[in-house]
């Protein structure tokens, strides 16, 4: 700015210093050479016509030169407001205000008018410029945006915009219906991925896309884009990469916030409950140990799935306060069994991957030791091999000094995951449970073999072997004859209630006073 400010101010000094002497040394020149006054008054006026004119085309360039430069800073300036610097896309600005225009269009003129808003997510591009920097992923992104700027754009009624650096938005004008919002989301799908076949890309995309329309999606620019981010959001590998928004997609994450809303109160509310699943000896039948179940009795939705709030738990982290709270009761309820059945019920306690990476774990399972002076070795913990996959903590650690405390633990859902058995032999465990889907294929020999050969190795590393999902006679049968130890499932028990579970073991425990 100063450099292109000061030719100006160069020029206005000289015209002020001009104009001066002009009018100084002209009066004095016409003085001394006119002697006639008529011809000194026209003199005066010619004079004054001149300096008019000169003023004039001085005043023309000083204009020129200064509007020029304005018009290059203002041109600038749109660019930075309503451009994207890396891509040189229409930017979010630049959306809101089109997206603003066309509904606004639409209402004041009332014309039936349709658009759609293809929100395309370049997520795992973040992973890219982690491992190999932010100029190999700009430049992944410069090339992506080319590619849907020239491939589609050019050959479509659409309009592409940079929403957020590694994310895009494709505006298509009167697209027509849901069969033609697949085709143009498997075009720009395919596209992306031909950039990786062609290996003019060398990190493959995963590409979502969420799909919203006007009016059905929303009637607002906000609501249209969050419609298409809330359906991106859903994609899977199942869907092929694209999700159409569907007012049901609402609803799903208004049930998911409302519940997440109301799991922060569960505890304080006395809504959580603890049900017991009977694990039985394959020899005699009888109920060898106890797994605790948490089960959340919601006082509006009802009785909800574990499988559905266990997750919302731990993505919030409110699953640390959950799981403190299943071992208190746990610890108070086998108490109470001990004392009444003479140490001869066991009980098992899942503890999730988060509360293994919490350093209080052990601290908090001391201090209930202490206090209830439960026995060791009626106290098992259940692990799955997810806590192995985390680079948060150190799980193997907290593992290793429950065993040193003299507890017991399991691995549980052996089988659906990536452990091995060379794997297995890092691990502290006492107990290797089989995981149900094994257990539903017993009619496949090679899967029988496997089996086999799991329970065969486990018993050579001392271990325990549990089946779970046990649902039929001939499943225990087999189980049995592969000389498995014990097992779970509907054929003897699903979770009970407390209330039920005490029937049961005060027949088993009659029973077996009475053996």
């Amino acid at each position: 700015m100063g450099k292109k400010s000061r030719p100006i101010k160069n020029i206005v000094l000289a015209y002020f210093i001009f104009g001066i002497l002009w009018i100084l040394f002209s009066d004095i020149l016409a003085g001394y050479m006119i002697n006639d006054l008529n011809f000194y008054q026209s003199f005066q006026s010619i004079k004054g016509i001149i300096f008019i004119f000169v003023t004039g085309i001085f005043l023309y360039f000083l204009l020129k030169t200064n509007l020029k430069e304005i018009t290059e800073k203002e041109q600038k300036l749109y660019q930075q407001a309503y451009f994207d610097n890396l891509t040189s896309l229409p930017n979010k600005r630049s959306l809101y205000h089109d997206l603003s225009n066309k509904i606004e269009n639409s209402q004041k003129n009332r014309i039936q008018f349709t658009f759609a808003v293809f929100y395309l997510d370049l997520s795992d591009i973040d992973n890219l410029t982690e491992i190999r920097g932010y100029t190999h992923g700009s430049d992944l992104i410069k090339k992506i945006a080319k590619t849907l700027k020239n491939d589609i754009c050019n050959h479509h009624d659409c309009k592409l915009y940079s929403y957020n650096y590694n994310k895009f938005i494709l505006v298509y004008n009167n697209p027509g219906k849901n069969i033609v919002y697949q085709e143009e989301a498997n075009k720009i799908i395919d596209k992306i991925n031909n950039l990786w076949n062609k290996d003019e890309i060398d990190y493959f995309i995963d590409l979502k896309i969420g799909i919203s329309t006007y009016p059905d999606s929303g009637r607002d620019v906000e609501t249209l884009i969050s419609a298409s981010q809330l359906a991106a959001s859903k994609c899977d590998s199942g869907n092929k990469g694209f999700q159409i928004y569907n007012h049901y997609l609402f609803l799903d994450k208004l049930e998911l916030e409302n519940l997440k809303r109301d799991l922060r109160t569960a505890i304080k509310k006395e809504e959580f409950e603890l049900y017991y699943q009977p694990k039985i000896r394959c020899s005699d039948h009888k109920i060898c140990g106890l797994e605790a179940l948490i089960r959340w009795q919601h006082p509006d939705r009802g009785m909800i799935s574990p499988y559905k709030f266990i997750k919302l738990a731990e993505e919030t982290g409110l699953i640390i306060d959950i799981g403190d709270w299943v071992l208190e009761q746990g610890f108070k309820q086998l108490l109470k069994w001990q004392q009444k059945y003479k140490g001869q019920i066991g009980l098992s306690v899942n503890l999730s991957p988060m509360e293994l990476y919490d350093q209080q774990k052990i601290n908090k399972i001391k201090k209930l030791q202490q206090q209830y002076q439960i026995k060791k070795d009626l106290l098992e913990f259940e692990i799955t091999e997810n806590v192995m996959l985390d680079n948060r903590g150190n799980p193997l650690q907290i593992l290793q000094q429950l065993k040193r405390l003299g507890f017991s633990i399991a691995l549980d859902d052996f089988g659906i995951g990536y452990s091995s058995f060379s794997y297995l032999s890092r691990l502290p465990i006492d107990t290797l449970k089989i995981d149900k889907s094994f257990i539903d294929k017993l009619n496949d020999e090679k899967n029988m073999i496997l089996i086999d050969s799991i329970i065969d190795l486990s018993h050579k590393m001392k271990l325990k072997v549990v089946a779970e999902g046990i649902e039929t006679a001939e499943q225990l049968k087999t189980m049995k004859d592969l000389n498995c130890d014990q097992i779970q499932g509907y054929y003897f028990y699903k979770p009970l209630p407390l209330s039920e579970l005490e029937e049961i073991l005060e027949e088993e425990f009659k029973i077996s006073k009475m053996v």
